[in-house]
């Protein structure tokens, strides 16, 4: 028997009636007709039209007659509101809007098949990346609540009811999601969170918005994942484990109270043995104070709705896991913001120090010796510290909330495309640092900073090691300091794998342990059938325990490809 749910659902509703932070209307830009230019490439000047206007004629008795149509006023539509504004309206309370129902709804999950397969997250490390959904969505007109009954005719049942009946036409819109994602996430893939993600919001198009929701989380992935899997930036914590105390196994007749306690206030026993308590702390130093050189300087400038959240604060490369998301709890709480500024606050710091992180591994900072590379404004040249600023007395470096106007919002939007399109084309120029080795390779030739100079190198051994450390700057030129790292290619790889997979290859392309489809796998390693034949979570187990891991058989037999959506 399976488990009750319910089969109808007003979100999608509520998001589109209602303002939020995920639905973004699009502002038509207000374009001027293109003037009419000659051969020389002069404007074209038409004489025909008038040298005045219409203000010229107030003085005259009779005011001169609108004629034409470019001449009409039209007061009655400037008085209108339009769609992308009524969209726009903040609900302060619980609303109620009409639920729907859609089909995928009485569908039944087929993963995970047995309880085993539920262990195998358990057995894969934890390794965020942030994740940035940006999808464009066209006008279109919402289907209705709930389809119309088969074979009952229109008398009986009246199409105008409001669960029959289709709302107002949506006008183009754009997703705007941040959210953070588990590079060894096992149970769930790119594609079923873009599916689950497409139904929740009742997009329309649905297989075409899947497909690109689900390739931006995968080229997000292997984007980062060379730097996140970076063993420069990987904290050695070692967290001791507890040793339980060897007991005999007691008999049956053995009372379960706990002993009386024989110890006065003295800490002196019965027996004359003396008892010594001492205390340690219970948070790892080395967690909240590491090492000065990975001090770095973070600055978050985000965009919610209306308001803009900006701050400056100094942060580590080496915080583990979970700090981002303490502070971005604690700053909202001082702040009043609401619960979804946590995560962008946590998302913001993720991808600030991701960004740095790379930018290490392209300039080989923190490694040639050169000390600390990384700025972050410490006062009187130490690597870590007090900040002199005697112009703004620190202004930057408190949190900030504004709240924008439409105007300012579409500014903002403006300014931040052109950003974007700078970054591309920067973007474009550099290889990405996706083939940087987290481990020492497996062909048992060290780490990738090992390079024996005293042996003599030959022709084709000199050739094989430039295949292996191939640098991260362009084609033909080297960056000065930089570090040898290998590239994705056929090669090269996640843990002696083969790297990334084509377009072509991702279709047919299945993970021989867990079955899982090229379309959803960031990286391909080697497995006991050969070079390329297991998935980044299972090539990376395989790796570490010399087997396939036993939990994820066939964990993804039955997923079909979005492609494949009939």
């Amino acid at each position: 028997m399976s488990h009750l749910r319910g089969y109808i659902t007003s979100y999608p509703p509520r998001v589109r009636q209602y303002g939020n932070a995920l639905l973004t209307p699009v502002y038509p830009v207000q374009t001027g007709p293109t003037p009419r230019t000659t051969k020389r490439g002069t404007t074209a000047i038409n004489y025909a039209e008038d040298g005045y206007d219409d203000d010229d004629f107030d003085d005259s008795d009779n005011p001169r007659r609108p004629t034409g149509l470019r001449s009409l006023r039209r007061e009655e539509s400037a008085g209108g509101t339009s769609v992308a504004e009524r969209l726009g309206k903040e609900a302060h309370a619980p609303v109620e809007v009409q639920g729907v129902f859609r089909e995928w709804m009485i569908k039944r999950m087929l993963r995970p098949a047995c309880a085993e397969q539920l262990q195998i997250q358990a057995q894969l490390p934890l390794t965020l990346v942030p994740i940035r959904i940006d999808v464009e969505v066209a006008a279109h007109q919402p289907l209705e609540p709930f389809p119309f009954p088969r074979g009952v005719n229109e008398q009986i049942i009246s199409p105008a009811l409001p669960a029959y009946r289709r709302p107002e036409p949506m006008p183009p819109f754009r997703i705007k999601d941040t959210f953070l994602w588990n590079l060894h996430e096992a149970l769930s893939t790119p594609e079923e969170f873009a599916v689950g993600f497409v139904r929740d919001l009742d997009l329309p198009n649905p297989q075409a918005t899947t497909m690109t929701i689900s390739n931006q989380i995968r080229q997000q992935l292997e984007e980062y994942a060379g730097v996140a899997l970076h063993p420069l930036f990987q904290s050695s914590h070692s967290i001791p484990v507890p040793i339980a105390p060897s007991r005999r196994e007691g008999s049956r007749d053995t009372p379960m109270t706990p002993a009386a306690n024989v110890t006065d206030a003295n800490g002196s026993r019965a027996d004359g043995a003396t008892v010594t308590a001492t205390k340690e702390a219970l948070v790892n130093d080395s967690l909240l104070n590491p090492d000065d050189a990975y001090r770095c300087l973070i600055t978050l400038n985000i965009n919610l709705q209306n308001k803009l959240y900006t701050d400056k604060f100094e942060w580590s490369l080496l915080h583990p896991p979970g700090f981002a998301e303490q502070f971005a709890q604690v700053t909202c709480a001082d702040l009043h913001l609401g619960g979804e500024w946590v995560s962008a606050i946590a998302h913001g710091i993720y991808e600030a120090v991701l960004k740095l992180k790379k930018e290490v591994c392209e300039s080989g900072g923190l490694v040639n010796g050169y000390g600390n590379e990384i700025d972050n404004q410490a006062a009187n040249g130490v690597e870590a510290g007090w900040r002199y600023d005697p112009e703004t007395l620190g202004d930057q470096w408190e949190p900030q909330v504004e709240a924008l106007s439409k105007e300012e919002i579409e500014r903002r939007e403006g300014d931040r495309e052109r950003e974007i399109r700078r970054v591309r084309r920067e973007t474009a120029r550099f290889s990405s640092t996706t083939g940087i080795t987290p481990e020492v390779s497996r062909q048992n030739s060290g780490g990738y900073f090992d390079i024996d100079s005293e042996a003599p190198l030959g022709r084709g051994e000199r050739n094989k090691r430039k295949r292996r450390f191939r640098s991260l700057s362009p084609t033909s030129r080297g960056t000065p300091g930089g570090r040898g790292t290998p590239e994705t290619g056929s090669g090269a790889g996640y843990g002696g794998g083969g790297g990334t997979l084509t377009d072509w290859e991702r279709q047919s392309w299945r993970c021989r342990n867990c079955m899982v489809w090229g379309t959803a796998v960031w990286a391909v390693r080697d497995g006991p059938d050969g070079p390329r034949t297991l998935c980044h979570n299972c090539g990376f187990l395989y790796e570490r325990d010399k087997t396939t891991p036993a939990w994820s058989r066939d964990l993804h037999r039955h997923d079909v490809p979005v492609g494949r959506f009939t």
